[in-house]
């Protein structure tokens, strides 16, 4: 009986898209792009990190195999910071990025039909928000430590 209670409400909830077909149809295929644009944007920040992190490493492998002098050593640091500084920076200008995306995704989610609305919900974009700047201040924290390795190794050449 209760079953049959929660199944008769669900149907007088569910109310259909108010858009015309091609206005749907425009949403749907705005919706994709945007989807897009957001999963670019994490592949890009990724990246990113990763490349970061293989610089931090070469300068590392070429310090040692060179066994540079202080100067030049301290010279790697300032690259290192100059590069961290760069790469934190695009990492957030991306996270911005995609929380724009997920802003105009919010605002197609409304005209869609209240079954779409329920399945996605409020509660899963901000969730999804949430976990984007987790995995940002993990990726800036494993530049940071990157940069801070390096140093460390690049310091005995000039300590």
């Amino acid at each position: 009986m209760a079953n049959e209670t929660e199944s008769s409400e669900e149907a007088e909830e569910l109310k259909p898209s108010e858009l015309d077909e091609n206005t749907h149809a425009e949403m749907r295929v705005l919706y994709s792009e945007i989807s897009n644009t957001v999963r670019f944007a994490k592949e890009r920040q990724w990246k990113l990190t990763g490349a970061v992190l293989l610089i931090f490493a070469a300068i590392m492998i070429v310090a040692q195999i060179l066994v540079i002098e202080a100067n030049m050593a301290k010279g790697l640091v300032l690259a290192s910071f100059l590069v961290s500084a760069a790469a934190i920076y695009m990492l957030i200008i991306y996270q911005i990025w995609q929380s724009t995306a997920f802003a105009r995704q919010e605002k197609i989610d409304r005209q869609f039909s209240s079954l779409f609305q329920s399945i996605l919900g409020p509660q899963a974009m901000r969730d999804g928000g949430v976990h984007g700047y987790i995995i940002l201040t993990f990726m800036i924290a494993g530049i940071i430590l990157g940069n801070a390795a390096t140093v460390f190794f690049l310091s005995r050449f000039y300590l």
